[in-house]
């Protein structure tokens, strides 16, 4: 999982990293699919909180999976799961302390390491009539430092 955190970020600031479709000549992750359009974020939550923002309303499919140091899934919510409300999350580390205080409107989590992965998908079945959405979905997503 550390190497694919550094494959995907590298020494980058936590913001979504969004590669192009995937074909024969890529693989930045393990098993991509042909019709699956993929945005990452790596994370850290030893010091700060995260706050995750992304808008799957609208999406043939979407989702936004959160996967531990260790590559445990520890959260998925899809655009069903999502609803009409754009996601908002508000990642927090695990700690002695009193949790942060989210921002209005925000779903705390507790990550379950201080660092990670998120990976969202967004299903693109007609590149034609998908692609253009599925674009504009993934430019939306935010992760970013609260």
């Amino acid at each position: 999982m550390h190497r694919a955190m550094s494959v995907v970020a590298g020494d980058a600031p936590p913001a979504p990293t969004l590669p192009p479709m995937t074909d024969h000549t890529q693989r930045r992750i393990v098993m991509p699919s042909p019709d699956l359009l993929y945005a990452t974020c790596v994370w850290n939550v030893a010091e700060r909180p995260l706050r995750i923002s992304a808008d799957l309303r609208g999406l043939r499919y979407g989702s936004v999976a959160l996967y531990a140091a260790n590559s445990d899934n520890s959260l998925v919510i899809n655009d069903r799961q999502a609803g009409d409300a754009a996601l908002d999350l508000w990642l927090v580390g695990r700690s002695s302390g009193p949790t942060p205080v989210a921002p209005a409107g925000a779903r705390t989590v507790v990550a379950p390491s201080a660092r990670g992965l998120l990976l969202m998908r967004v299903l693109v079945g007609d590149r034609e009539r998908d692609l253009p959405a599925a674009e504009a979905t993934r430019a939306m997503l935010r992760c970013e430092p609260g």
